[in-house]
């Protein structure tokens, strides 16, 4: 038996109420994508001045903390994995929020499709990144 691949999901199909609330979400996912950005950019200045003055920082650290200076490749190394995903998520927001948008607009089923997978990546993204803070939070209690 042979399925149709060209039907919609259950037969719906969203109609204009529907279509307000999409881009309503897309605009606050835009709006938090953007400020998301900006913080990223701040984190990235404070790593950079970090890396230039990284001698005189890290310097007191270890004096406070002696055992500090074996990890300084390794916290670095750590703040360059963490930039990473921080960019990747912040990147899948905005592109939920642009390509469901444009496919909106543009009544383009395939842009609106990747922009609710660039969506459905972020949430999952996010559910697993908050569920690792959540087991370190956990940890530290116990």
């Amino acid at each position: 038996m042979e399925q149709n691949t060209e039907q919609s999901l259950l037969e719906w199909r969203v109609d204009y109420d529907g279509g307000n609330i999409l881009k309503e979400t897309t605009r606050w996912a835009r709006f938090v994508s953007i400020v998301s950005f900006i913080g990223l950019g701040i984190c990235i200045i404070v790593f950079l001045v970090f890396l230039a003055a990284g001698d005189a920082i890290w310097g007191y650290y270890t004096r406070l903390f002696p055992a500090l200076e074996a990890f300084r490749a390794a916290f670095i190394l750590l703040c360059l994995i963490f930039l990473g995903v921080f960019t990747w998520v912040v990147v899948l927001l905005y592109r939920f929020a642009t390509l469901t948008r444009k496919g909106i607009d543009t009544q383009d089923q395939n842009l609106f499709n990747q922009g609710l997978r660039a969506g459905k990546t972020y949430f999952l993204l996010s559910a697993i990144l908050a569920i690792i803070g959540l087991l370190f939070s956990l940890r530290n209690l116990f």
